[in-house]
């Protein structure tokens, strides 16, 4: 897979840029502020229809006002194809091949991993950037897991509602309607939890080569889905609908006391390992950061076995909490591989220390700029 085209327009401080991209691994430089992280927030708008620095898509629109436009041309097995992206008053359009298309039929027609900045935090923090890191491997794959996931989020707001509602005394018997909202909610989760559990044990199995490029021989890491509810996690994935019902019968009177549901995958949760200590409580930035790079060369490798194509891999920041030998594994990584890549950074003249040529982007004030 090989994105050879951008174009993006009043995406933050873009303007009008326009891009022809190598086939392998560009740099993309330039001073802080610049536009460096929106042009990787661009592709990844073009690929997944939504951002990697907030989840308001209001936000992405330059400070002058819409419409933004992004458009990526893109060459795969399938064939040519272009991708579009307008917002304009609150409102998104996505077009494939000039045809307003739903998100349904948008995705998965550019495979591409991100790896910002900040990514540290989904390791270090709670466990909600963790699901969705999970989450949008497995939407990578398996584009319907997206309409899946929309529906057990729906059912539990209707739940949720249902037992706020008795809390008010509106409704002083609700038990036949909670039996009924407990029967679709456990079908829901069963759903979601498989394709977590498979997801979780599929990317784990694909670390091998990137622990080898990262870690030292004595460190490894070891990731491990933790399903809520807790019981569950030692049962067979075609016995978690059973066991989730049973935990909502039995927690039902906390569930009304407390106006929510207590259990289900909307708190599961990723363990991540290194060199037998957990990572968010014990891990340096360095290590965070390798880890991090770890899980993202997996999620390139699974996606590349399963579309036999490689996809795009996006780095904010790419040398940073890394030393020179990190770095240069990582470059080796990708090249071997055939991933088309784009990395930013601030400190282009880094690379020349490693004996690297490598194609540039330079950007300045929003503007694509020879390098």
């Amino acid at each position: 897979m090989w994105l050879h085209e951008l174009h993006a327009d009043k995406l933050r401080n873009l303007k009008s840029v326009a891009l022809e991209l190598a086939a392998g691994v560009t740099i993309v430089t330039g001073r802080n502020g610049q536009g460096k992280t929106s042009v990787l927030e661009a592709i990844y708008l073009a690929g997944t229809a939504r951002s990697f620095r907030t989840t308001r898509v209001d936000e992405l629109i330059a400070r002058d006002g819409g419409p933004l436009r992004v458009s990526a041309g893109i060459r795969a097995l399938a064939g040519p194809t272009t991708l579009g992206v307008v917002v304009d008053s609150g409102e998104r359009h996505l077009y494939v091949n000039g045809t307003e298309r739903p998100i349904e039929e948008f995705l998965g027609r550019l495979d591409l991993v991100a790896l910002p900045t900040d990514s540290a935090r989904i390791l270090r923090d709670g466990p909600e950037g963790r699901r969705r890191f999970v989450d949008s491997g497995i939407v990578g794959v398996r584009p319907g897991f997206l309409s899946d996931l929309g529906e057990y989020r729906r059912v539990l707001a209707e739940r949720n509602a249902l037992l706020r509602r008795s809390q008010s005394g509106a409704r002083p018997s609700l038990g036949a309607s909670l039996d009924a909202w407990d029967e679709r909610l456990a079908l829901s989760a069963a759903r979601i939890h498989r394709q977590r559990r498979e997801y979780v044990v599929e990317l784990a199995s694909r670390l091998g080569p990137a622990e080898r490029m990262l870690l030292p021989e004595d460190e490894g890491i070891v990731l491990r889905y933790k399903p809520s509810p807790q019981e569950s996690g030692a049962d067979d994935a075609s016995r978690f609908e059973a066991t989730y019902r049973r935990t909502l019968e039995t927690g039902r009177r906390r569930d009304l006391a407390l106006g929510f549901t207590s259990e289900g995958p909307h708190r599961d949760d990723v363990e991540t390992t290194f060199a037998g200590n957990e990572i968010r409580r014990f891990g340096s930035a360095g290590q965070l950061r390798a880890t991090m790079i770890a899980l993202c060369a997996g999620k390139l490798s699974l996606l590349k076995e399963r579309h036999r194509e490689s996809p795009v891999f996006l780095m904010d920041d790419f040398d940073s909490d890394l030393d020179e030998s990190k770095v240069r594994s990582l470059l080796d990584f990708l090249r071997e591989g055939g991933f088309q890549a784009l990395l930013a950074t601030s400190k282009a003249g880094f690379l020349d220390t490693l004996g690297f040529s490598l194609p540039m982007i330079r950007m300045e004030g929003g503007l694509a700029r020879a390098a």
